[in-house]
């Protein structure tokens, strides 16, 4: 088994199994850029939709391709291949939603760990989410503080996270419901006034250019008809 590649995959890795064959095989998806392209080789025509899944498959199959016997390749290849290019973008709008949905749940917003990672990449915003991902804990955690010090610098209203509210978050309480104890909404404001200031003045002149369109209008002055206009000109002359 290839590790790096698994590695490579970042966690998305999925795995089928063929009972009557007596197999199971890992493999990862298409990037956005491989199933694009793999997708315009097979609608223009170029690559048969048989030929493509295969090549498909071979190219994200984290086993030993050649290992796998002719007399199963075929079928098997063709199968997990339409499977991958299905949860690489071919699938429908429901699916789309309810991967959403689900990615939802595994990075919930009002975390400590979203947090030290909005703090990072607000402080040093050409931070990638790759970057971050490939970092030690140890590693992490030290950009976290330098960022806290970085956006300190920047605001020196900005306070730090409060760690003695993050212990109370791991401590058992007597209430079912689960509470943090970590206002995140208080934090992020924190964060945007160190680093956005701009935006939030411009997101205060659009509010204010907002409420006063809502404003009832002030009654225009009539205008004067041309007649008016030549008897207010004479008098004028006349004084």
């Amino acid at each position: 088994m290839d590790i790096d590649a698994i590695i490579n995959a970042d966690g998305s890795l999925y795995r089928t199994s063929f009972p009557d064959l007596g197999i199971s095989l890992s493999y990862r998806l298409l990037s956005l850029k491989e199933y694009r392209v793999f997708k315009s080789l097979r609608d223009s025509g170029i690559v048969s939709p048989f030929i493509l899944s295969e090549k498909v498959f071979e190219r994200c199959y984290l086993g030993e391709y050649k290992l796998i016997p002719d007399s199963q390749l075929a079928g098997v290849g063709i199968t997990v291949g339409n499977l991958i290019m299905w949860l690489s973008g071919d699938c429908d709008s429901e699916t789309l939603l309810n991967d959403i949905a689900f990615s939802r749940k595994l990075n919930p917003r009002d975390t400590v760990f979203e947090y030290m990672r909005g703090a990072i990449v607000a402080a040093f915003p050409t931070t990638t989410i790759e970057e971050l991902e490939s970092l030690t804990r140890n590693q992490f955690i030290n950009k976290f503080t330098i960022s806290e010090n970085v956006i300190a610098k920047q605001n020196p209203e900005y306070e730090e996270l409060n760690l003695s509210e993050v212990a109370k978050q791991s401590e058992p309480t007597k209430s079912t419901k689960q509470t943090h104890g970590i206002d995140f909404a208080k934090e992020n404001r924190a964060i945007v006034r160190a680093v956005g200031s701009s935006n939030i003045e411009d997101q205060e002149i659009a509010e204010s250019k907002a409420k006063r369109a809502n404003q009832p209008e002030k009654p225009k002055p009539a205008k004067l008809t041309n007649k008016q206009l030549r008897e207010l000109q004479k008098r004028r002359m006349n004084e």
